[in-house]
C-alpha cells in the first residue's frame, strides 16, 4: 500500500527552498558575492541545492513509502517522446503571446530572464544546465509526478490537473513576487496544465519532461 501524499509534496518543496536559501548563504560566505551582484558558484550552490533537495526528497519517498520513481511517479525518458521538445516551443510562443500585454503593463520581465540575459561566462552555462535539464527533470518529478498523483486520489483527473497547474504556476513567483514575475503566471499554468493532462494521459513523465525541456528551451538559447 502506497503511504506517500499531499504532505510529503509540502515538507519536499519547502525543505528544497531552504536548501536554496541555505546554498545561497554558502555560496555568499565563500565568494564575498553580494544580493545584487550573484556568480556562478552562488548560483550552483542555490539552483543545485533547490533542484537536488526535490529529487533526493522524492526518490527518498517512493523508497520508503512506495516502490520506485518510475513505478511510484513515473520517471522514465523515452525517445518516442521527441516530438514533446516542439510542442514545449509551441507552448512557449503561445504563453509568450498570451502574457505580452501583462508584461508590457508590468513594464519589466522575470527576474529569472533579467539574470540569463546579464549572466555570462560559468554562470550563464549553470544557468543553461539548470533551465535545459535539471529544472523540468525535477520540476516534473514534483508536481507532476509527486503532487499531481497525490491530488488524484482526492479529487476527479481534471480538478487534479487544475489545481497541480496552479500551484506550479505560483510556485515561481511567491519567493519574488515582483510584477514581472506575476506577469508569467498565465503561460507556467498553461505549461502545468498540458504537462500534467500528457502524465496523466500517458501515465508517465516521459513527454511531460521533453515538453518542459523545450519550453525553457527558447530562453535558455536566446541568453547563450
Amino acid at each position: 500500500m502506497l503511504r506517500w501524499g499531499l504532505g510529503d509534496f509540502l515538507w519536499i518543496y519547502v525543505a528544497g527552498i531552504f536548501a536554496s536559501v541555505v546554498g545561497a548563504s554558502i555560496g555568499f560566505a565563500l565568494t564575498g558575492d553580494t544580493s545584487g551582484h550573484i556568480g556562478a558558484v552562488t548560483t550552483a550552490l542555490s539552483t543545485f541545492g533547490q533542484f537536488g533537495t526535490w529529487f533526493a526528497g522524492v526518490v527518498y519517498i517512493a523508497r520508503s513509502k512506495g516502490r520506485s520513481v518510475r513505478d511510484d511517479f513515473g520517471l522514465t525518458l523515452q525517445l518516442r517522446d521527441w516530438w514533446a521538445l516542439f510542442a514545449g516551443l509551441g507552448l512557449f510562443l503561445v504563453g509568450a503571446a498570451l502574457i505580452e500585454p501583462l508584461v508590457r503593463i508590468a513594464n519589466e520581465h522575470q527576474a529569472v530572464v533579467d539574470d540569463l540575459n546579464q549572466a555570462g561566462g560559468a554562470k550563464l552555462a549553470v544557468f543553461a544546465v539548470v533551465a535545459a535539464l535539471v529544472a523540468p527533470v525535477c520540476e516534473e518529478l514534483l508536481f507532476r509526478g509527486l503532487l499531481l498523483r497525490a491530488l488524484r486520489r482526492r479529487m476527479a483527473p481534471e480538478a487534479a490537473v487544475i489545481v497541480q497547474a496552479l500551484a506550479f504556476a505560483l510556485a515561481h513567483p511567491m519567493l519574488s513576487p515582483t510584477l514581472g514575475d506575476l506577469a508569467v503566471v498565465p503561460a507556467l499554468f498553461l505549461l502545468g496544465a498540458v504537462s500534467g493532462v500528457v502524465a496523466v494521459r500517458r501515465g508517465n513523465l516521459s513527454a511531460s519532461i521533453m515538453m518542459h525541456v523545450g519550453f525553457n528551451l527558447v530562453t535558455t538559447l536566446l541568453a547563450l
